[in-house]
């Protein structure tokens, strides 16, 4: 499973299109928080696509990094974060941290960022 946290559902849809047709032997969903920390718990999510702030919650998308990290250790899966924050920006500079791929979102397509997807999943398969 892939799944996309992600506020602005007209991106979190292009996204979710994109991948459920690039991916097709993955499921890809869009959640909130707390189903995204449920769904990590079971075991199933191959990959975790994260904006980093979620409208009304300024870094949510750090917290649920951090969450996914702190739940799975040493098994988590790759997490690649998507963000309008650019990197001069203390949130950016701490996901950078601890996610396994950052990127602006005017630095990058959702094309590119679908290859980006692409190459962790068959990194995760090896």
């Amino acid at each position: 499973m892939i799944l996309i946290f992600e506020d602005n559902m007209d991106i979190a849809l292009v996204l979710k299109r994109m991948l459920t047709h690039m991916f097709h032997e993955y499921s890809v969903i869009t959640c909130n928080f707390d189903d995204a920390e449920n769904l990590v718990l079971s075991g199933d999510v191959e990959l975790v696509l994260s904006d980093l702030n979620i409208e009304g919650h300024k870094g949510q998308g750090l917290d649920l990094i951090k969450a996914i990290r702190r739940i799975k250790p040493h098994t988590s899966p790759p997490i690649v974060v998507y963000t309008g924050l650019n990197s001069t920006d203390s949130t950016f500079a701490e996901a950078e941290r601890v996610s396994d791929e950052i990127f602006e979102k005017s630095e990058i397509t959702i094309p590119q960022l679908c290859k980006e997807v692409y190459r962790l999943l068959k990194l995760r398969a090896h």
